[in-house]
């Protein structure tokens, strides 16, 4: 040491352990931040991807439904994949509400029993003006629903899980949850 080095200052073991407690804080604080960024990026990529058919391990919901509906010579035909048990009811229909005023076309709700993981529809709307239709797939608990449905998801619904998970605001107190899912598809696509 010459006589221009300055001298390190003493600093105590105690203080040195509180350094290192901090740092190790720190450096699990920013482990937990890239982490959580990268499953919100793989969801982000798997949904860009799949749709609205992320993998049930992913998308963190229960029941999961997925929907995909195209136009194909005037028929729109409408899959969707979930992970309700077979034998569930999904309500289904379709609205276009065109590209001008008072324009509206709708399908009647079509009850669909899941049958291995899936369910699916076809509707004519051959004579459906141009626009955006909009398919809505809606599970609900209710009477026509199998009792080991009930059983799973409650009476009202109430162990639905996942940001789909909506409030039937027009029956019962508590109202009763329901999932419901929607996706849009170009009338001119087919």
């Amino acid at each position: 040491m010459s006589i221009y080095d300055e001298p390190e200052p003493f600093v105590s073991p105690r203080l040195l352990r509180a350094r290192r407690a901090l740092n190790a804080v720190l450096a699990a604080v920013i482990l937990v931040i890239v982490i959580v960024g990268s499953v919100a990026i793989v969801k982000g990529v798997a949904e860009a991807i799949l749709g609205q058919c992320t993998p049930p391990w992913l998308a963190g919901t229960d029941p999961q439904i997925c929907l995909n509906a195209q136009i194909s010579q005037g028929t729109l035909i409408v899959s969707g994949g979930t992970s309700l048990t077979d034998g569930a009811i999904v309500q289904v229909w379709a609205d276009d509400y065109g590209t001008g005023p008072g324009e509206h076309w709708g399908t009647d709700p079509a009850s669909l029993t899941v049958r291995g993981g899936s369910f699916g529809q076809s509707f004519d709307v051959s004579d459906w003006g141009a626009g955006t239709v909009t398919v809505t797939a809606l599970f609900e608990i209710g009477s026509g629903q199998p009792r080991d449905v009930i059983d799973r998801y409650g009476t009202n619904g109430e162990r639905l899980s996942g940001p789909d998970v909506v409030l039937d605001m027009n029956a019962g107190d508590p109202p009763p949850q329901a999932v419901q899912v929607s996706t849009d598809v170009d009338l001119s696509a087919g």
